[in-house]
């Protein structure tokens, strides 16, 4: 009976131990440690980051191409005014052309008169002026024509050879400036200095 009494412990302690032994203990995960992403989910993210990655270079492919394909229109500038000029004729001046167009008007006692432009004109011409007195002022007209040139350009001045006399204008000048309007022109000597002068008048 004691003998029953010992052995009881034993096999309790017995199958304590083997039930130990076969249920080890599960490790605790520490909290402090960062989680390491699963297989899966790291290939889930990098689809992710390759497709946006795509989707931005796209979308400057884009960009480039519609800014390289974009033209600039031209811009619409407005026509240079046209400037004639006149002078005497001197052979300094006549000097610097190679070629000339001229009316000679009058060969008796003429003084040859040269006009040059700034930029090509349509139509110019060589006209006697005549005027009216309207109320203590002179009104200046267009008389007719007695020589034009269909092209007048900078490189080819107008020459004149004319009989200036009277204190009164009585030669001048029309052309076709560059908005296809005509204009008139009479001749004048100033009074400061002799040179010539060309005042703009209205042919009414």
């Amino acid at each position: 009976m004691k003998k029953a009494k010992l052995l009881l412990p034993l096999v309790l302690l017995a199958a304590i131990f083997l039930t130990a032994c076969a249920n080890p203990a599960t490790p605790t995960a520490d909290p402090t440690q960062p989680s390491l992403p699963s297989t899966s989910e790291t290939a889930e993210t990098a689809r992710t980051t390759e497709s946006t990655t795509s989707t931005r270079e796209n979308v400057i492919t884009a960009v480039t191409r519609e800014t390289v394909t974009e033209t600039t229109e031209p811009s619409s500038s407005a026509p240079e005014k046209v400037q004639i000029t006149v002078d005497y004729a001197t052979d300094e001046i006549l000097s610097n052309y190679d070629s000339l167009s001229e009316f000679i008007e009058s060969e008796e006692i003429s003084q040859k008169i040269i006009f040059t432009t700034n930029v090509r004109v349509k139509k110019i011409s060589f006209i006697k002026v005549v005027y009216e007195e309207k109320n203590g002022e002179f009104a200046f007209f267009d008389n007719g024509e007695l020589h034009s040139l269909e092209d007048f350009s900078p490189e080819k001045p107008f020459l004149v050879s004319w009989m200036d006399f009277g204190a009164i204008p009585h030669r001048g000048i029309s052309f076709v400036d560059e908005n296809d309007m005509t204009r008139y022109f009479y001749l004048a000597t100033s009074g400061e200095d002799g040179s010539l002068i060309l005042t703009e008048f209205h042919n009414e």
